[in-house]
């Protein structure tokens, strides 16, 4: 304020600003998918659990917490989405197609390979949400994407691989829900986006993950699949619902709503990061320094897309 009179920011200097707010909550969203990776991979991989219970757990528990904070917090929008036909039906296709498709996908990719591994061919989605974003714009990507895309997928490598072309050595099995999960991550992507602009995140979201769960259920037939945990299970799958799930899926989606799905994508690069970080510091594995290359890869990718 000035002589008594309110100054308003330029245009230019409030979309910045939103432009900001956006990338920063894509990156927590980023920063807690990595995290439920490594627990991901300590359940599948150390404590034999099949990868259906643990996609079965995050979603229904994620989903009945979302849904329980927007009774309380939102429960006049809770009634009118639900009570809008075309609205409810984009939450069960995005529940089914995009949650439930990307959790499965990406848990049993790390079973059938590692979280590296996994983390790699999943960002083949990159490709795919740009290609659509193009394709639906009618524009080609800038000299900026097209940076960003290469600095994403060299990073990715490098960190998951250590530079080697036959570090890459994987099942067929491993092969195929790598690529699954990299068309299941550009759908949950892109199918909520007009959705989430007119209801924000939480109330899709916290649908969406209820109704993939409850469909989950039942196309995996899960009362048939034994179920064994101990303290260390029960611990791990709450950080994956909680950090993982409901922080990690708002967050993102609501960063993306942002700053457009392309980019947000792109910048889920620093997901292989935290994997990674989080897969010394609670697994032990050590890493070279090429892993070193790899990460400023993967955090140049921010940085080049930092600028709107």
């Amino acid at each position: 304020m000035r002589d008594g009179k309110m100054i308003s920011l330029p245009a230019s200097t409030r979309g910045f600003s939103e432009y900001a707010k956006g990338m920063i909550i894509t990156i927590v969203g980023a920063v807690c998918w990595g995290i439920s990776g490594t627990c991901s991979q300590y359940l599948c991989s150390v404590q034999g659990m099949d990868s259906r219970w643990v996609t079965q757990i995050r979603l229904i528990c994620a989903g009945i917490i979302l849904v329980i904070y927007s009774l309380i917090r939102e429960r006049e929008r809770f009634g009118q989405l639900i009570h809008t036909p075309k609205a409810l039906a984009h939450c069960v296709i995005f529940g089914v197609c995009g949650l439930m498709f990307t959790q499965y996908t990406y848990t049993t990719s790390i079973s059938a390979t590692n979280s590296g591994t996994a983390t790699v061919l999943q960002y083949m989605s990159v490709i795919i949400v740009l290609a659509v974003s193009c394709v639906m714009s009618r524009k080609l990507p800038v000299l900026r994407e097209i940076l960003a895309i290469l600095s994403c997928l060299a990073g990715s490598f490098l960190v998951a691989t250590h530079g080697s072309l036959t570090g890459l050595s994987i099942s067929r099995e491993g092969l195929f829900w790598g690529i699954l999960s990299a068309v299941a991550a550009a759908c949950y992507i892109l199918i909520p986006q007009k959705l989430m602009k007119e209801w924000g995140s939480t109330l899709p979201v916290g649908q969406g993950m209820l109704y993939g769960g409850i469909a989950f259920f039942f196309l995996m037939r899960m009362w048939t699949r034994p179920l064994q945990v101990d303290l260390r299970s029960l611990l791990a799958l709450a950080v994956i619902v909680v950090v993982g799930t409901v922080l990690a899926f708002v967050f993102f989606l609501w960063g993306t709503s942002i700053i457009g799905p392309a980019r947000g994508n792109m910048v889920g690069c620093m997901e292989p990061l935290v994997a990674t970080l989080t897969t010394v510091l609670f697994l032990h594995t050590s890493f070279l320094p090429v892993d070193f290359i790899g990460f400023g890869f993967i955090i140049a990718t921010v940085f080049i897309l930092a600028r709107r």
